[in-house]
């Protein structure tokens, strides 16, 4: 019921639209009340006295009758559809705003193609019931208790005999309504798994190929399909059951009035008018009845879905600040950080100081909590501890002016399927054509003339570029952003030897009144860096210059030797 409420909430906005609906369907109603009416004296007037002028008029008001009701029918059905894809328009844009809005611990936990599905296949499911649903639970009632009237006022005692099947009829909405959305709903998540299985063979598809493991990953696909096929087969099985048991109802009394009337016309208790126009009352009140309930189960099935989406909606968002960060004026403080992933504690206790202006180099083994320290700067994650920024507390300033001041490239770089340039307007929306060359000539992005220019396609994730170029038009958007604090995460690991120092020295000339912070694999991109941090299983153990942690003979100098004996 509570999901139910909240999509009625959603389409309560649009009342304007919802009143031309209702406009549309009393005039429908009207019009199909006027033509079972006038049934009678057709039979009555013309097939039996012969009145030909009752015929003319009968003719025509009948037309006009016919008419008003077609009208109603589509000024009440456009109204609602266009009410209800504005409500599947705000949805949609709701899901995708609030997903860029979690913070990324959520999306350690949700799956990818999961995601997807529901903003797509959900969102779509969802549409079938407000598009196709919605409009006739909004028409079709009107029409269905206007044709009631008619029914009570030709023959009150048949009428409520024949709606003693309304209870039965209840029950079915309930009892398949639930089933259907039982399987509906496990369809929906079956589908999810399959985007996911898609999501990551076209990620992985060089690799697939290569270690011959097609044969793994289908067998996943083949899993989650047989899922869809069964919940979706079990879904339809209850909806057609419902339709074949509304249509026996339908016969049925169809049947029994036929008997009925015949026998008291027989008896001459009844005249053929009165009966055939109590007759096209009844075949007329069966379509609006039977989709009104077909309309119910359908929602009612549909149930899941909404939840499905709302759970998204109700997800916690990243906390923000209320203070505006102007950026760094005397230094960075962490203090006894922690960093947790579930159970597990990356960052232990972790205590450092980064003065403005200073580079700092942050080196460690795979898995020492390195990229877990800088992600904690951008606000990507959440921290125990104190973080402080001149003085004030990092949580306490806002997101979106953090992470203003904040360049971040990360060897996992983010590509967008568009342009080159469209993937430099990411950095700086209103940067100009002059500004973009010169932050591509500083990446050393030299394979860009060679596609094309600022306006070549670089394909889904970057397919048509190399992973060195990706990395470099990544490091391009932090030249253009031209940001206070710059953090580079691992941003030239697949760059070769020559066109890394070309990059790394336009990164150190470039930002050298600001303050870096460079997590590296290759010591030798730090040796510049003012001071270097060394991590070990989530705690600091070393800090100072490159020399002076070689002669040291600690953990960076095992980390120097490793280094050297590999290459």
């Amino acid at each position: 019921m509570d999901n139910l409420l909240w999509i009625l909430s959603r389409v309560k906005r649009h009342f304007p639209l919802l009143l031309l609906a209702l406009l549309g369907s009393i005039l429908q109603s009207a019009g199909a009340t006027a033509v079972t009416l006038m049934v009678k004296k057709v039979v009555d007037d013309v097939f039996i006295l012969k009145d030909i002028d009752s015929l003319f008029k009968i003719t025509l008001f009948m037309l006009l009758s016919a008419f008003v009701m077609q009208a109603g029918f589509f000024l009440s059905r456009i109204s609602v559809i266009t009410a209800s894809e504005r409500v599947l328009r705000d949805i949609r844009e709701e899901v995708f705003a609030k997903i860029l809005r979690l913070p990324s611990r959520f999306f350690v936990k949700a799956k990818g193609g999961d995601l997807v599905s529901r903003i797509v296949s959900d969102v779509d499911k969802l549409r079938q019931v407000l598009v196709d649903q919605f409009p006739t639970l909004m028409r079709e009632p009107f029409v269905g208790l206007a044709l009631l009237g008619v029914l009570l006022y030709r023959d009150p005692t048949l009428t409520v005999i024949l709606f003693g099947v309304v209870p039965l009829m209840a029950y079915t909405v309930k009892f398949f309504g639930s089933k259907k959305g039982k399987h509906f709903k496990r369809s929906q998540e079956a589908t999810g798994q399959i985007a996911q299985v898609i999501s990551q063979t076209v990620q992985g598809i060089d690799n697939l190929k290569v270690f011959n493991a097609h044969n793994i990953i289908l067998r996943f696909f083949k899993e989650f399909n047989k899922r869809v096929y069964k919940a979706s087969v079990k879904a339809e099985f209850y909806v057609t059951g419902n339709t074949a048991l509304n249509y026996i109802f339908g016969y049925t009394v169809v049947a029994g009035v036929l008997f009925y009337g015949g026998f008291r016309i027989a008896r001459g208790d009844l005249t053929p008018g009165d009966f055939i126009s109590f007759l096209t009352a009844l075949f007329m009140i069966q379509p609006p009845l039977l989709g009104t309930q077909r309309a119910l189960m359908n929602l009612r099935g549909a149930l899941p879905v909404i939840g499905r989406v709302r759970e998204i909606l109700k997800s916690e968002e990243e906390r923000d600040g209320g203070k505006t960060f102007q950026g760094l004026r005397k230094e960075l403080v962490f203090n006894d950080v922690r960093v947790k992933a579930g159970d597990k504690e990356i960052l232990k206790g972790v205590s450092l100081k980064i003065a403005k202006g200073e580079r700092v180099g942050i080196v460690g083994r795979t898995g020492s909590g390195k990229s877990t320290l800088v992600k904690i700067l951008p606000r990507l994650l959440d921290y125990e501890g104190s973080v402080k920024v001149d003085g004030t507390e990092l949580s306490e300033f806002s997101l979106e002016s953090v992470r203003s001041k904040i360049g971040f490239s990360t060897q996992e770089v983010f590509i967008l399927n568009g342009t080159v340039r469209e993937n430099l307007l990411i950095a700086k929306k209103d940067a100009t054509e002059e500004e973009m060359k010169r932050a591509l000539d500083l990446a050393v992005c030299d394979f860009v003339d060679r596609i094309g220019g600022l306006d070549a396609q670089v394909g889904e994730r970057g397919y048509a570029l190399s992973g060195g170029e990706r990395q470099r038009l990544s490091l391009a958007r932090i030249f253009l952003k031209n940001p206070d604090i710059v953090i580079l995460d691992e941003a030239t690991s697949a760059l070769d030897m020559n066109t890394e120092k070309k990059v790394l020295k336009n990164l150190f000339e470039f930002f050298k009144d600001r303050t870096m912070i460079v997590v590296a694999h290759r010591l030798s991109n730090i040796v510049d860096c003012d001071r270097i941090v060394v991590i070990k299983e989530g705690r600091v153990v070393e800090e100072g210059t490159f020399y002076s942690l070689i002669e040291k003979k600690g953990e960076f100098y095992n980390l120097f030797k490793e280094a050297k004996a590999l290459s």
